[in-house]
This record gives structure tokens, sequence and C-alpha cells, in this order.
């Protein structure tokens, strides 16, 4: 198959991320420490430039690994075809799971707050913005949003070993999506557990995904050329 394609879309979503990184870097600066509801509440009620360009490039990013996990499914079907198969069925359920986590966010989120200056909504919408806010830790979107992750992390899994038999650079890229993969699932391990540490296993899985794009990129660019 002609796999050029595949390394041009894994090359944009590897601007994406790097984008998404300094736009979370840039939030954390400038809203300081944030510990309590009342915080990220703040933070989020600000609905600068920031906050939209954030989820609009996330939600890009979502699209993005949707049609790489399928351009993988496509590549490494000759390789595990059986696997390949249970792979990609759970990427329509990380598209829409996380679609709506990052939708959500420049959708519903700013309706809430614009309720929440009205007396008779305020307690109400402040109940729904502590569900819907997916910065905030324990909320439903952001349950949803590392349920994503952990579900994206089988075919991560499965395609990582395909690859795996590849060339030493495809090994290297399958070998970073399958610590991604495993890293992802024991973050929702750690939501379910209620443990912080072990809660950070998505983020980390979100790194090795990163650095994964950078030989996939490579490998299927120089095959396609």
């Amino acid at each position: 198959m002609k796999t050029r394609p595949l390394g041009i879309v894994s090359l944009i979503i590897l601007i994406m991320t790097a984008l998404w990184l300094a736009l979370l870097i840039s939030s954390i600066v400038s809203a300081g420490p944030v510990e309590t509801f009342e915080q990220v509440l703040a933070n989020a009620a600000r609905l600068d430039g920031v906050f939209y360009l954030t989820y609009a490039n996330a939600t890009l990013f979502t699209v993005g690994a949707t049609i790489l996990l399928a351009g993988l499914y496509v590549y490494c079907k000759p390789i595990a075809p059986e696997w390949s198969v249970i792979g990609v069925v759970f990427v329509p359920v990380y598209c829409v799971l996380n679609l709506f986590s990052y939708l959500s966010q420049i959708t519903v989120v700013p309706r809430l707050l614009e309720y929440q200056q009205t007396a008779e909504y305020q307690a109400v919408s402040t109940m729904l913005l502590r569900q819907m806010i997916q910065a905030w830790p324990g909320s439903a979107v952001w349950v949803s949003n590392n349920l994503a992750y952990a579900i994206l992390g089988i075919p991560s899994i499965i395609f990582g070993m395909a690859l795996c038999k590849r060339s030493k650079t495809m090994r290297l890229a399958g070998v970073l999506l399958v610590l991604n993969g495993i890293a992802c699932i024991v973050g929702m391990v750690g939501v379910v557990l209620g443990n912080t540490l072990i809660g950070m296993g998505s983020a980390v899985g979100g790194g090795l995904f990163f650095l994964a794009l950078f030989p996939l990129s490579w490998a299927f660019l120089r095959n396609g050329a």
C-alpha cells in the first residue's frame, strides 16, 4: 500500500500534539496554581483564545488520530489480520468519547457559564459544571476523556506489536505505541482506584504517543517516497 498519506497524517498529528503541549504549558503558566474547583472554574470562565484554540486543536487531533489508526489497520492487516480487526473495532468508540470530551468544552461549558450568572440557575449550573469541565479531576468528562485513551490503548498495543515485525524504525514506533497503550490503560485503572499517581498513566501515554509519531512519520514518508 501507499504509505505516504499515512506519513503526512502522522506528521500533521505530530504538529498538533506539539501545539497542544505549547498551549497546555501556556495555560498552566497563566493560570498559576489550580487546586480547587473554584480555581478551575475561574480559569475556565475566562474563555479566552487559548481556551478555544486548545480544545479546537484537541478536537482536530482526535479526528486525525482516528484517521491514522484506520490507516494503521489497513497497513497492519496483512501482518496480523485477526488482531487488526479486533483493534480497529475500538477506534470509533475512542473517537466518539474524545469528541464529546473536547467539543463539550467549547459548546456546553460556555452556555453553563452564562447560566451561572443568573441567580435562578446558579446552583444547577455549578453542579453541572463540576461534571462538564474536563480540567477538573473527577468530573464526568474527565473520566470520559481518560476512558477514551484507555480504549485507544487496545488498538495501540495491537498495531504496535504488528509494527514490531517491520523495519527498525517501525519497530521503535511499535514499541512506543505498545508502551503508550499500556500506560493509558494503567491510567484508567488509577482513575477507578482513585490513585492520583497511577492515574498519571494517561499523561505518560500521551507523551509516548507523541514520541512514537517521530519514527512513524519518518518511516511512512520514507517508504512512500
